[in-house]
């Protein structure tokens, strides 16, 4: 039986993709870019809360800001990129970063060590739980690089 070459490139993007959901588990910290209110992209660095491998990621930002600030760009545009490093290798995603509004999935991704900065816990008016979804991934990882299109 001849193997294809589609399936060698299947294959290949299968196994990186694996690396890549591996990479983010390990990784607490991330960056995150957000489109400010110029049109200039803003990157700061978060606390990743949960991940559903590279293409599901949680974070938590406060919305002390009704002009500017992470919260505030995602609820006016939710185009996003994250990015992962661990040692030589590294993540690059782009997507979209969406608020979350249903309250039992907030419980769920609370963490009680956010009560530093949210007092009021999920009746904190600041808060705002994050799940960016990957539409775009941009893998180096292990000396392989390849970018790969989710739609």
């Amino acid at each position: 039986m001849e193997i294809k070459a589609s399936d060698i490139q299947k294959q290949r993007i299968a196994e990186i993709e694996a690396q890549a959901d591996a990479l983010v588990a390990e990784c607490d910290v991330m960056f995150v870019a957000s489109v400010n209110e110029h049109g200039y992209p803003r990157v700061c660095c978060v606390n990743k809360l949960k991940d559903n491998g590279f293409r599901d990621i949680y974070f938590v930002t406060s919305k002390r800001s009704e002009k500017q600030g992470k919260a505030k760009h995602f609820e006016t545009d939710t185009r996003s990129s994250v990015c992962f490093r661990r040692g030589g290798d590294s993540l690059t995603l782009v997507g979209n970063a969406d608020i979350i509004t249903d309250k039992n999935e907030m419980r769920e991704l609370w963490n009680e060590n956010d009560r530093a900065f949210f007092p009021k816990g999920l009746d904190d008016p600041k808060i705002r739980f994050v799940h960016f979804r990957t539409a775009e991934a941009t893998f180096w990882i292990g000396h392989k690089f390849r970018t790969v299109k989710y739609r």
